[in-house]
């Protein structure tokens, strides 16, 4: 069977498709889910089968909110919280963000005064969809500040893409960014009202001694075990990263090498009830996919069964790939080889020099995740055309069964694949 586009379709419960408004999740009273964009609220009380007619948030004054890109998180009393970014007053430099934090007790209709979140703190951004509420009650958002001046693309760079249909589409993904980032957490005991950071330091990657560093960013959460964490962060590696948390989040071990092969874009990382298995979202690429300029062109699940150390039975969420599992190269700055001139900030190339994307080439990235029960929903970002400068973005959402993760196997049983990637693990080691 194919894995182009997805891995075993007709399994999926429901599929929405289009300018859907969200890209966090929370559970509410009675097994229903809320759907947020950070402006517009919609609730599904079927587990993301229907939805309601999306609804606009007001904050403590009755006006609309105007942040998005957020997390929600459930608070005590049926109340949630939200997380948003904001420039920092007066400046318009692009990491001289805050983290604010709202409190709703009538489901997203109306907003408490924001609280400022990192205070005190440096410059912050956050993933969506990524606060959690441990078992402890203590809330925690990990985020990333970066250093560096200008934009998110270098000046005078060149733009990694190719032909598509007779038009240049950029492949870029942060390839040419000038700006180093590093990761923390902040955290609240007082549901919200007062928030700190992690006590020791910031999370980036140390190549060698006293030596090179690399960057991690757009890091994201689970509690596995009580008061016991596990981080995913994004890098430029051709790898996630992962790091452990033994208390609740407050130390946490150096960033080391996952197996889950990457490129430029971030995961989501959750838990299964009752089995206590682990599910990460990402977007795996390999090496080779990545010189040839297919970037986010394979969205894949895999599931642990031993808190993040070995990942198996992978399944394709959306691709343009066969292979659901990608073997993780070595740990370098991985680019794409096929990079163009753009001088004035246009792509020039001759049509004639650049090589063709396949057919059916797309991107998608950036997924929010809920386990609802029996089953889990999955929105995601993706983009058909993204001509340099000019991106075309639109949001799907997928809701399938647990057992879907599963490939359909026991997940208790053993796993054929398994034994090959315990293998390779403990040959890096």
């Amino acid at each position: 069977m194919s894995n182009v586009p997805m891995t075993r379709p007709e399994e999926m419960l429901a599929f929405h498709d289009g300018q859907f408004p969200g890209n966090a999740f929370v559970g509410l009273e009675g097994g229903r889910i809320l759907f947020s964009n950070g402006t517009h609220f919609s609730v599904s009380g079927d587990g993301g089968i229907t939805w309601s007619e999306p609804y606009a948030g007001l904050d403590e004054n009755g006006d609309p909110l105007t942040l998005r890109n957020c997390s929600l998180v459930p608070l005590s009393n049926g109340a949630i919280g939200m997380a948003t970014k904001r420039t920092r007053p007066g400046t318009t430099r692009l990491y001289e963000s805050q983290m604010v934090f709202r409190r709703s007790e009538d489901e997203g209709k109306t907003w408490s005064a924001l609280t400022l979140m990192n205070h005190w703190m440096l410059a912050a951004h956050a993933l969506n969809d990524t606060m959690i509420r441990t078992q402890s009650g203590r809330i925690l958002l990990p985020v990333y500040f970066g250093i560096g001046q200008g934009g998110f693309h270098q000046e005078g760079a060149p733009f990694p893409g190719g032909y598509v249909k007779g038009k240049f589409v950029s492949t870029s993904a942060h390839f040419y960014d000038p700006h180093f980032t590093a990761s923390y957490v902040i955290y609240s005991d007082d549901e919200g009202e007062t928030w700190q950071k992690n006590s020791d330091g910031e999370l980036l990657i140390i190549m060698e001694y006293g030596g090179r560093w690399e960057l991690t960013n757009e890091p994201t959460l689970v509690e596995y075990a009580p008061g016991k964490l596990l981080m995913i962060l994004r890098t430029r590696l051709g790898r996630m990263y992962q790091a452990w948390s033994e208390d609740d989040g407050d130390t946490w071990t150096r960033p080391e090498p996952t197996q889950l092969a990457g490129t430029q874009a971030p995961a989501q990382i959750r838990k299964f009830p009752g089995t206590g298995h682990l599910l990460v979202v990402w977007t795996q690429q390999s090496e080779q996919e990545i010189k040839r300029g297919l970037i986010r062109t394979r969205l894949s699940t895999a599931i642990s069964r031993n808190q993040g150390r070995i990942w198996e039975h992978f399944q394709n969420l959306e691709s343009i790939h066969e292979e659901t599992h990608v073997e993780p190269g070595p740990l370098y700055t991985v680019r794409p080889e096929g990079a163009y001139g753009a001088p004035g900030g246009a792509v020039v190339c001759d049509v004639d020099s650049v090589q063709p994307l396949p057919e059916g080439y797309g991107m998608w990235s950036y997924p929010a995740v809920i386990v609802a029960e029996d089953r889990v929903l999955i929105q995601y970002n993706y983009f058909d055309d993204d001509i340099a400068g000019e991106r075309s973005r639109g949001h799907r959402v997928k809701v399938l069964p647990l057992s879907w993760f599963y490939g359909g196997q026991d997940p208790t049983g053993e796993n054929a694949t398994l034994s090959r990637i315990e293998g390779h693990v403990r040959g890096e080691l």
